[in-house]
């Protein structure tokens, strides 16, 4: 990242971090917070895609925005293997928005403790695709997964998951053990198709956000009352929104 990228970034954040305490919002609790979008070409420099191609296979994928300024996510995926032995299995391609960059009151990670849900506005075919979180940890690899739920196959729908039921994987492995996420530290948020099928896929996504229902604030079942200024526990009422 050049120097002048970097201070650009850096007064951002602390633009960012003013408005909050100028708002008297000390404890950040918004309604809800974009975790990507695509509305313009430009916005494609913050994705990154990936195919078994890395690896030798012979699958393709493209990242694109279309006439009404959604992204497009498509390509083919083949089945074929790769000549090196050693893989015994093909065929998968994702994208993701790229790690946090570095300012300087550090790396410019997202917070997913704040906040219940995620929530990706989709367009999808009928294969089967994964949305796939990573949160700062030890080991590369892992990745928070959950199988994005497509009910009506062809038309836009919005999709919502609680983010304590996705899984911890690794290289497409589920985790025995199963730890947290390390909420506080989000790092990237993307898509990912590995469902043994030869053939084209296609996904459409207008934006992915992370909120809260009126019941809640991040983990914690809370209702605000007294115009928001303080909160309070409500077992009862939690969630009914849903």
């Amino acid at each position: 990242m050049s120097v002048y990228k970097y201070v650009e970034r850096s007064a951002q954040v602390v633009k960012e971090n003013a408005a909050k305490v100028y708002n008297g919002d000390f404890m950040n609790r918004a309604t809800e917070y974009v975790v990507a979008s695509v509305n313009h070409k430009e916005d494609l420099a913050r994705w990154l895609k990936g195919t078994d191609r890395d690896i030798g296979g012979f699958s393709d994928a493209w990242l694109d925005v279309t006439q009404a300024g959604h992204a497009r996510f498509h390509g083919y995926l083949s089945q074929k293997l790769p000549e090196d032995k050693r893989f015994k299995r093909s065929g998968y391609a994702l994208v993701r928005t790229q790690n946090p960059q570095m300012t300087v009151l550090g790396t410019d990670y997202w917070d997913s403790s704040l906040y219940r849900y995620l929530a990706i506005r989709v367009k999808a075919d009928r294969r089967k695709y994964f949305i796939n979180l990573k949160s700062d940890a030890l080991i590369p690899t892992d990745i928070y997964q959950h199988l994005l739920p497509i009910r009506t196959p062809g038309r836009w729908e919005t999709v919502v998951i609680p983010f304590n039921m996705f899984t911890l994987t690794s290289n497409s492995v589920i985790i025995a053990s199963q730890p947290s996420m390390y909420a506080t530290k989000m790092e990237s948020v993307g898509f990912s198709i590995t469902d043994r099928l030869e053939g084209p896929f296609s996904l459409e996504f207008a934006w992915i956000k992370a909120f809260n229902s009126k019941y809640t604030f991040g983990e914690a079942p809370r209702m605000p009352y007294i115009r928001g200024s303080t909160w309070k526990t409500d077992f009862d009422k939690m969630d009914k929104d849903f």
